[in-house]
């Protein structure tokens, strides 16, 4: 899938708000068992970052 590159900074600013809302989730669930819905935040999370990565690399090509 190809961007345009000026679409790079909205979209990390969108990740970031939507990794702060993740954050919020996750914290709730500190110290809990580890349910599937605390698993399923945790994947999320991890392919947010993993996606923000390539778009800043994208920005810097």
């Amino acid at each position: 899938m190809n961007i345009d590159p000026k679409y790079n900074p909205i979209l990390l600013e969108a990740l970031a708000d939507m990794m702060y809302k993740l954050s919020i989730k996750l914290d709730a669930l500190k110290g809990g068992p580890l349910t599937k819905e605390r698993k399923d935040l945790s994947k999320k999370q991890v392919m947010l970052e993993e996606l923000q990565h390539q778009i800043s690399i994208g920005k810097d090509e």
